[in-house]
């Protein structure tokens, strides 16, 4: 959008870039003063005449995402035709602002006012991501953040960005401006007014602002789970013509599984991905963890024979896998780039197969399927000690004296923060680093202090009580969500949360907590709502998944090239001085030669170091250097 005499506004750009990854341009439509692109699917084609959707006021619309209650609203609003982009102006122009709280579904929109501002909106817990650039002259928003640079606007990485991304993505928690200098994001539950006066941000949701829900039995509960469980999937298949999903060996992607196939016709079959350990993988894993999900999902097979299971090791994909073609379709990067690789293989599996919908359960974990922990310091605060003893009694993993328990897990948290820290500090010493970023740049720039004031809370820390578990929700939902655009561009997949979905979180954020833990069994709900879905043993298991179980065995061919790759960080006048690459070499010198199974040598050998990797060449993408 042009205001003035723009220096950089250059719009013929925009959809090339927005094409790229398609191999084509996307649909575009230039006006006076303005270009509208959009781009359907990550393989779409043009289509000949697109024209920007308008409203029925004549607002130009752009849309991304969905609306799961599309036929409730255009019967409310007597609306008779048109995609997506078409139903949200019509229902903008009958209820103004207060049409956000009426849909429901996950999107951005850019809605151009008879002002020419920029109306910016992001729906609550959306999966699409929505940027915006401005000056007085000119302004871009797009899904990613490619096109506004293609645009022209100036491309220049925030200071301390490198060090903040290797230490983890919480520094994120309530910026606007992203990665980059002027490159903002539209924060969840948001409408943004770009104009050339500047940018005013309102937050209308409040992701607390939910009703307490009181059944009256424990079935009762079940039931109204499913049946939002049972709408989020019937809402997610409409638009799917063979979709597939990604399943593991745990609760929530088979109880997802399940409920998809019950929406779909009888005659209808289900693809399921699933990536495994290498078979010279040698079988260690810690305490309260499995990993080798396949036996799992062959017995759940077994018992679905509408299913058809796809199994990959991923033998030929590293923890850098794909990130030169990620940073171009993100124009980001993140530490955890490192242990999401994973997934490439069954978005490929599902890609060659011909899916054009894959289907995930993550988010299972902050709604159906919730653990309940804040309940170590809520049942000691409530008096229901003997749900406290047995949740501390039969907590997985945890082998410590009972006393010892209470202590950490549930008097520790009702004390204040500057106590809980000290006191951590004298019986655990300093917190173990899990990144490689030399010591006295992390206490320059005080990283662990501002991550705690970021995200509220303490690092090693439960949460405390269930308004910091939903703010830990809130923020997981807001970080990093370019990523999810990215891998369909890169994968040429169209990709969904089921959980993720207002009306199934609102609920289950609002349930006693005594649904989620009772006679320390944790998950209680989630168990349930699995029974009958799967095999009993896997709805009863209280072990966890632990993805990347079998590190050591994949890193360890490949050690020549990590210790080249450590070398060329510190030969970069730049890089040296953020990641500590003595120690680097130190851990690469000493590499053993089993897998060790402590959390300190997976942090690391596993994780330090491939993140350190992601890192550089991150650092190696934006300079445009080809020797990191």
């Amino acid at each position: 959008m042009s205001w003035g005499d723009s220096s950089w506004l250059q719009p013929e750009r925009i959809a090339r870039s927005l094409g790229l990854f398609a191999g084509c341009e996307s649909d575009s439509q230039v006006t006076e003063g303005a270009i509208f692109a959009q781009l359907k699917t990550p393989r779409g084609r043009p289509r000949k005449g697109w024209r920007v959707a308008l409203s029925l006021s004549g607002r130009p619309v752009l849309f991304d995402g969905w609306i799961d209650n599309a036929d409730s609203l255009k019967a409310e609003l007597g609306f008779a035709g048109g995609d997506d982009a078409a139903l949200y102006g019509a229902a903008l122009d009958t209820w103004g602002d207060r049409a956000e709280r009426r849909i429901v579904g996950s999107y951005v929109a850019i809605v151009v006012e008879p002002d020419r501002s920029l109306r910016l909106s992001r729906s609550p817990w959306s999966q699409q991501a929505l940027f915006w650039a401005a000056d007085r002259d000119a302004a871009a928003a797009a899904s990613i953040p490619r096109p506004i640079f293609a645009a022209g606007f100036p491309k220049v990485l925030l200071p301390d960005r490198m060090a903040e991304m290797l230490h983890g993505p919480d520094h994120d928690i309530g910026r606007t401006e992203y990665f980059y200098r002027g490159l903002n994001r539209v924060p969840l539950g948001s409408i943004v007014t770009v104009s050339p006066d500047g940018a005013t941000i309102g937050r209308w949701y409040d992701p607390h602002d939910i009703p307490a829900i009181r059944l009256n039995s424990d079935a009762d509960y079940v039931d109204a789970v499913a049946e939002k469980l049972g709408e989020a999937c019937a809402a997610a298949l409409r638009p799917a013509k063979k979709p597939g999903i990604m399943l593991s060996g745990g609760l929530d992607s088979g109880t997802v599984a399940d409920a998809m196939m019950a929406q779909m016709p009888e005659s209808a079959r289900l693809a399921s991905f699933t990536f495994t350990t290498l078979p010279e993988w040698d079988g260690h894993v810690p305490a309260g963890s499995f990993a080798d999900e396949r036996p799992l999902v062959e017995a759940y097979a077994a018992m679905h024979p509408r299913l058809d299971p796809h199994f990959t090791d991923n033998r030929d994909i590293g923890f850098d896998s794909r990130l030169d073609r990620l940073f171009i379709a993100a124009d980001t990067a993140h530490r955890h780039m490192n242990l999401t690789a994973a997934y490439h293989g069954p978005m490929q599996a599902a890609a060659d197969h011909g899916c054009d919908w894959l289907f995930s359960a993550d988010f299972g974990n902050q709604t159906f399927s919730i653990d309940g922990r804040w309940a170590f310091s809520e049942f000691l605060r409530t008096g229901e000690w003997g749900e406290l003893w047995q949740m501390l009694r039969d907590h997985p993993g945890d082998s410590r004296p009972m006393a010892r328990r209470v202590l950490a897990r549930s008097v520790m948290p009702q004390l204040p923060a500057r106590l809980r820290k000290t006191l951590r500090r004298l019986v655990h010493d300093t917190p173990h680093a899990d990144h490689l970023i030399r010591p006295e740049l992390a206490e320059t720039l005080r990283l662990r202090e501002r991550r705690e004031q970021s995200r509220g809370r303490l690092d090693d820390e439960w949460f405390r009580s269930r308004r910091e578990f939903i703010d830990h929700c809130w923020q997981m939902a807001d970080l990093g969500t370019e990523m999810g655009a990215a891998h369909e561009q890169v994968f040429g997949i169209r990709l969904r949360s089921i959980p993720r979905h207002r009306p199934l979180i609102e609920l289950c954020h609002g349930l006693p907590t005594t649904q989620y833990v009772r006679g320390g069994t944790q998950r209680y709900l989630g168990r349930r709502l699995a029974k009958g879905r799967m095999p009993a043993r896997q709805a009863e298991m209280r072990d966890y998944g632990l993805h990347h179980a079998d590190w050591h065995a994949r890193m360890t061919p490949r050690l020549s090239e990590l210790r080249a790759e450590i070398d060329r960080i510190g030969d970069h006048p730049d890089l040296a001085q953020i990641i500590d690459v003595d120690r680097a070499r130190a851990l690469l010198a000493d590499w053993p030669e089993s897998e060790p199974v402590t959390d300190t040598a997976r942090s690391d050998l596993f994780n330090a170091i491939s993140a350190a990797v992601v890192t550089a060449r991150f650092a190696n993408y934006v300079d445009g250097r080809n020797d990191v």
